[in-house]
């Protein structure tokens, strides 16, 4: 760790830490460094020959649309080096999200390091090396105990990491004031909970959004699903499109591989600002939707380049509710006959408030404290998201909130709106 790492990592162990933009240029390779050489240099290959038919150097950098179950640290490094390469052109343009996704999980592993040198032997470097570079899902269990444990740290803490050693079926120790708290840390993958995977959506969503781009044209493309979009599925919806399926008087009706859809298109106009946004996507009443824009040259003012949203009428919360349920049961096990530890749940997929996935409206914090008053050896759950990169206020964290039993039997000091 050189001495601007070891700066960084400094601050990033404070309280309410945050980080200028320009760190991204040291942050980018020291990550880079954890990773094997070879294996990231074929990786990004594969991604450049995937986007050249199938994206925009725009969504890769703001949105780091990639194909489903991607490795999402290949898509954010280079999103930050496609950054690097602009901004020593024009210094005046930051970091878009999908770069500075890769800021905080960069920084959190410096504080890892900071910390825990100790421990990264050349056995423990190997371990987390093959958990940043494994395909699809699994990665988001090692980031999300990365932010975990930097978490702990910023409240002043010292932590444990038990992830780093391989055989551990522990995760972390949180040691506070003399008492050790033992933390089981939780990944909901993309599309966990969910009939339609937010990561498919949004690759068939970027895709559609690209060719539009390509063709000159604005389109706002409505795709009716009864039931789930699979992946097989994405290319073939895509397909549609330019075909001029479904651009007529009304809807058309598709079928592929033994699933119907309906495909709408027609030409589209409007703006919408960072504060209307939100707004002006709802208008569409989509089940799951996505809005591309490009900003005027002077002003906060984005044209509508293209919309996508799929109209379903489906209720979701049963099976969201189920999926978080399963955590909990399964952190709980993981702490059965042992002092009261807390259950950390990292949502891969935006959430906006975790009330939506309660399936009794206002009922989320009685519901969960009657679970948790089931395990006397759970003292509190604490559910955290991805930012929603479609924001172009995007937070770093995304939401999060705290669930615990009462009365709290741990420090106030980790009672507060931040990052698991």
């Amino acid at each position: 760790m050189n001495a601007t790492i070891h700066a960084i990592a400094e601050q990033c162990s404070q309280p309410n830490a945050g980080l200028q933009e320009q760190a991204l240029l040291q942050l980018r390779p020291y990550i880079e460094g954890f990773l094997d050489t070879n294996w990231l240099e074929g990786e990004l290959n594969k991604y450049r020959n995937w986007a050249s038919k199938n994206s925009d150097p725009f969504l890769q950098r703001s949105l780091l649309h990639r194909p489903a179950g991607f490795n999402i640290l290949v898509a954010s490094i280079r999103a930050a080096r496609d950054w690097e390469s602009i901004c020593g052109v024009d210094s005046s343009f930051g970091p878009p999200g999908g770069a500075r996704w890769l800021t905080r999980v960069a920084s959190s592993l410096a504080v890892l390091e900071h910390h825990a040198d100790h421990l990264l032997d050349s056995e423990a470097r190997q371990h987390l090396r093959q958990r940043l570079q494994e395909p699809r899902q699994q990665v988001w269990g090692v980031i999300h105990e990365l932010h975990t444990f930097a978490f702990f740290v910023r409240k002043g803490a010292k932590v444990e990491p038990h992830f780093l050693r391989k055989a551990s079926s522990q995760e972390l120790t949180v040691h506070w004031h003399g008492v050790g708290i033992p933390v089981q840390c939780k990944v909901k993958p993309p599309g966990s909970g969910r009939i339609i995977p937010q990561d498919v959506f949004t690759d068939l969503a970027c895709r559609i959004a690209r060719d539009a781009k390509a063709s000159g044209r604005r389109l706002l493309v409505r795709i009716g699903s009864s039931g789930p979009i699979r992946e097989e599925d994405v290319e073939f919806l895509r397909d549609q499109v330019p075909k001029g399926i479904g651009s007529g008087m009304g809807a058309a009706l598709v079928t592929n591989r033994g699933r119907t859809f309906s495909v709408r298109s027609e030409l589209l106009s409007g703006q919408f600002t960072v504060e209307t946004i939100s707004g002006y996507l709802s208008s569409f009443g989509f089940h799951i939707g996505m809005i591309v824009g490009e900003p005027e040259p002077a002003g906060n003012v984005f044209n509508a380049v293209a919309v996508v949203g799929i109209q379903a009428n489906l209720n979701e919360k049963k099976r969201a509710w189920y999926s978080l349920l399963r955590s909990i049961q399964d952190g709980a096990r993981q702490l059965r006959n042992g002092s009261p530890g807390m259950i950390t749940i990292y949502f891969a997929d935006p959430v906006r408030d975790f009330e939506d996935l309660c399936p009794v409206p206002g009922q989320m914090r009685v519901l969960i404290g009657k679970r948790i008053d089931q395990y006397p050896y759970v003292g509190a759950v604490i559910p955290a998201s991805e930012p929603d990169l479609q924001s172009p206020r995007a937070g770093f964290p995304g939401h999060v909130s705290i669930y615990y039993r009462k009365p709290w039997p741990f420090p106030n000091d980790f009672l507060c709106n931040e990052p698991s």
